[in-house]
C-alpha cells in the first residue's frame, strides 16, 4: 500500500484512511475480498467459522485478517445511530477550499478534529463533505466555524444539520440488494456500562470479551450477554469497514436532493432508502433536505441510480450528484466516553 494515499503515518489514533483499492490495484486477493465481505456482514466471526465457511485453513484466515488491519484496509468497529450514542445534533458540511493548501494533508487535518467521523473529497459544489458529530447545538456552532471554517486553506463551509438519520448500511453487498429487515419501533436504551462496552469495541471491534470485561470490571459472560443483547436488539453492529473499491465497488457518490414542495421528505427518505446502491440516508436543514450515499460498481451504475432511480422520482425537484474520490472514517464513541478520554 504505497503511494499518496496510502494510510499517513501522523494521523492521530483511530482516524482510518480507507485504503484498498484508491489507486485503481489494491492487491487483495480473492480471499482477502471474501473475508472482508464476511466481515463485513459479522465482524465477530471466529477464525474457526470463517476457516470452515471459506474452506480455507484457519492459520491462513488469521495471517490474512491480522494483515488486513495491520494495512488498515479494514477497520472493525461498532456501527450505531449517533443519537443512541449520546450525539444529539449531527451535520453533513459541504467544504469549499482556496487552494492554499493541497487537498490531502488539509481533509487529513479536518478528519483529526474530535468531532469529525468522516470526510470525503468530492467532485462539484463542495471540495469536501464531511460529517460531525456534536452533543448539543452549541458545540456545533463551535466546531464549524471555530475550528473547521476558520482552517488555513478552507474558503467557505455551509452547514447541513441532520433533522433525521433514516438510513445507515455499512454492507456493500447488502446494499445492492434491499430486503426488508423487519426493523423499526422504539430502540432500547443504553446505559452507561452499554457505552462503555461500546467505547472499548470501537477501536477494536473483535476485542475478547474476557478483556472487555477486566477493563470494566465485570465478567466476561456479562460482557458477552451485554453485547449480544445490543447486537440482537439491532442497537449496534459489529462491521468491518472498509473502501468499496475493495470489494469491486469503484464509485462512491452523494446525491444532495431537494424535495418537490407538497411532498413528504420523510416519505422521500424511506423511499430512497429501498434503492439498491444507496448505503446513507440524512433529512437535513438548508439548501438540500436530503443527502443519500450511495456506493456503485461503475458509472453506468451512477447512472441507473441518478437517472433511472432518483431523477424520476415526482417527489424529487432537484439532484446534484457528487463523486467520492478518497475518504476517511473514524470509529465513533459514546459521547460520554469521548468527554472522559
Amino acid at each position: 500500500m504505497n503511494g499518496p494515499d496510502s494510510p499517513t503515518p501522523g494521523l492521530l489514533p483511530g482516524v482510518f484512511p480507507l485504503s484498498g483499492g484508491d489507486d485503481g490495484d489494491s492487491g487483495l486477493s480473492g480471499l482477502d475480498r471474501a473475508i472482508i465481505r464476511a466481515l463485513q456482514v459479522d465482524g465477530r466471526q471466529s477464525f474457526a467459522a470463517l476457516s470452515r465457511d471459506l474452506d480455507v485453513p484457519e492459520k491462513t484466515i488469521r495471517r490474512r485478517v491480522n494483515q488486513l488491519l495491520a494495512d488498515r484496509v479494514i477497520q472493525i468497529t461498532t456501527v450505531a445511530d449517533p443519537a443512541i450514542l449520546g450525539y444529539q445534533v449531527a451535520a453533513l458540511v459541504g467544504v469549499q477550499l482556496d487552494g492554499r493548501r493541497r487537498i490531502h494533508p488539509l481533509i487529513e487535518s479536518i478528519i483529526e478534529l474530535p468531532a469529525v467521523d468522516y470526510a470525503v473529497i468530492t467532485t462539484g459544489r463542495y471540495n469536501a463533505l464531511v460529517e460531525v458529530l456534536c452533543r448539543d447545538m452549541t458545540e456545533l456552532l463551535s466546531v464549524v466555524y471555530e475550528s473547521l471554517a476558520q482552517m488555513p486553506g478552507v474558503r467557505g463551509v455551509e452547514t447541513f444539520p441532520y433533522l433525521q438519520l433514516h438510513y445507515q448500511e455499512p454492507v456493500w453487498e447488502a446494499a445492492q440488494q434491499k430486503v426488508p429487515d423487519g426493523g423499526g419501533g422504539a430502540r432500547p436504551s443504553l446505559d452507561a456500562m452499554d457505552r462503555r462496552i461500546i467505547a472499548e469495541l470501537s477501536g477494536d471491534g473483535r476485542l475478547a470479551f474476557s478483556v472487555v470485561g477486566e477493563r470494566l470490571g465485570m465478567s466476561e459472560s456479562q460482557a458477552r450477554k451485554r453485547v449480544t443483547r445490543m447486537l440482537n436488539d439491532r442497537v449496534i453492529r459489529i462491521a468491518a469497514i472498509a473502501n468499496p473499491r475493495s470489494l469491486g465497488f469503484d464509485t462512491q457518490v452523494w446525491v444532495a436532493i431537494r424535495c418537490m414542495p407538497g411532498h413528504s421528505i420523510e416519505e422521500l427518505a424511506e423511499t430512497l432508502s429501498k434503492i439498491p446502491s444507496i448505503t446513507y440516508v440524512a433529512a437535513c436543514a438548508g439548501r438540500f433536505d436530503i443527502f443519500a450515499e450511495a456506493v456503485c460498481r461503475n458509472t453506468e451504475d451512477v447512472m441507473r441510480l441518478l437517472d433511472a432511480e432518483i431523477r424520476t422520482l415526482t417527489s424529487v425537484q432537484y439532484a446534484e450528484l457528487l463523486i467520492c474520490l478518497h475518504l476517511y472514517y473514524r470509529a465513533v464513541r459514546p459521547a460520554a466516553a469521548e468527554r472522559s478520554s
